[in-house]
């Protein structure tokens, strides 16, 4: 067995692969939402050439949870397993709100200027859309006949990751009393299972519900993606543990060290059962059977990408990811991932289509022009609002407030859903 390398994966402050694994996250909601725009992936008949390969790219948004689950619990594991304090709260919830808000407000104040002016007329509800507390209300995600998907609604994934954010110190409470006392991993993971059958429980109270087509957001609520943030956090809390034991690491980073790649296989194969009907048509409303199924091939996709980049360094899939473009995409990932539909939406609005209408032709022609502004734009943001941010938080925490950076990994300083962490 090839060793594990004795630093692990938790003492290293920066990790590439992760910001490559948000990179192809970023690429991924950027290609379904541009397939949805021009009416070649999400047809009611499912014919399209494109709609079997890219209509389950929706994991990405899972991925992104997986990573913020995996990003975000490392420093209270750390912390946890050592012995140490947890870090510092109010630095924490400062650091959230300054890598979400401001740059987010620059998008929604944009789109409400050239795309939903109406929000201007509506304080309330442009309030709720300026908190990120849009998903709580029925009909607040805005709509126009002529666009029928608005220039930020996949922002649905921030007010989820918003709600994490707040439970996670709670969570980490918990966790630092299982992680502490010799008891192992054993506890803590099974705390972490759990969290996975509130998500389970959560869906299948929605499928069960008569009322649920009148409330449509609860489908957008964090009881029905806890699962995924929380195996990010397991995967967080095996990472640390294997890197603080002298003797042989946990099954799993065996495991993973010796096959990283048939993790990736795993996560293929998991891909192509939930683009069957297995899982059931993706303009279908789900029945249990196929919910179950997508839910968990969802859950062996995000999962088995992410084993890799977080137990495995120095594998195959570990430098792929790694490789610098993949990296800097990464880094600009919140802002692809913001952007990418104010671009998409422009560019419509240009070339006088509407919602559906440019067809594979459309879709092939718009692909190049919609990723070059959107790859710009994500770059602006990063170096004009959430860099400067960045550097201007870390200048104002007190030295004893900062936890080990090995730990905390400045990867969670970069960056969210769809986003980066």
């Amino acid at each position: 067995m090839r060793n594990v390398p004795e630093s692990g994966t938790a003492t290293r402050g920066y990790l590439p692969a992760m910001d490559g694994l948000r990179g192809l996250a970023a690429a991924m909601v950027f290609t379904i939402h541009l397939a949805g725009w021009a009416g070649v992936a999400f047809d009611p008949d499912g014919k399209g050439p494109l709609a079997t390969l890219i209509n389950r790219f929706g994991v990405s948004v899972y991925i992104f949870f997986v990573i913020s689950g995996y990003l975000l619990f490392r420093p209270f594991a750390a912390a946890a397993l050592d012995g140490r304090k947890a870090p510092d709260m109010t630095s924490y919830y400062r650091h959230r709100f300054l890598r979400i808000y401001p740059a987010f407000w620059v998008l929604a104040l944009l789109s409400v200027l050239f795309f939903h002016r109406s929000l201007a007329e509506q304080p309330a509800r442009l309030l709720r859309v300026l908190t990120l507390q849009h998903t709580y209300a029925e009909g607040d995600f805005p709509h126009t006949p002529q666009w029928p998907w608005s220039a930020f609604s996949q922002t649905w994934s921030l007010a989820t990751e918003i709600s994490f954010y707040l439970l996670l110190p709670l969570l980490a409470l918990l966790f630092r009393r299982l992680l502490t006392g010799g008891r192992g991993l054993g506890p803590a993971l099974a705390c972490f299972a759990v969290l996975e059958a509130v998500n389970v429980v959560w869906w299948a109270s929605l499928w069960a519900s008569a009322d649920t087509a009148a409330h449509p957001t609860r489908w957008w609520w964090l009881p029905g993606y806890i699962g995924f943030f929380a195996a990010g956090m397991a995967l967080a809390t095996v990472s640390v543990y294997a890197a603080r034991q002298p003797g042989e690491p946990p099954a799993v980073v065996r495991f993973v060290v010796r096959r990283p790649w048939l993790c990736w296989a795993a996560a293929l194969a998991a891909y192509a059962v939930i683009s069957t009907p297995l899982a059931g048509g993706h303009m279908e409303p789900p029945t249990p059977r196929t919910a179950l199924i997508e839910h968990f091939g969802y859950l062996v996709v995000s999962l088995g990408l992410a084993l890799p980049v977080a137990l495995a360094p120095g594998s195959g899939p570990e430098r792929l990811l790694s490789a610098r473009v993949m990296a800097w995409l990464g880094r600009i990932s919140y802002g692809i991932f913001l952007w990418h539909m104010f671009v998409m939406a422009a560019a419509l609005r240009v070339a006088g289509w509407g919602w559906g209408e440019p067809g594979m032709r459309g879709f092939l022609l718009l692909f190049p022009v919609t990723a070059a502004g959107t790859v710009l734009l994500g770059w602006l943001s990063y170096v004009l609002i959430e860099r400067p941010l960045q550097r201007r938080f870390r200048r104002r925490v007190r030295p004893s407030d900062r936890t080990d950076r090995a730990d905390t990994g400045t990867n969670a300083d970069l960056g969210t859903s769809g986003t980066r962490n």
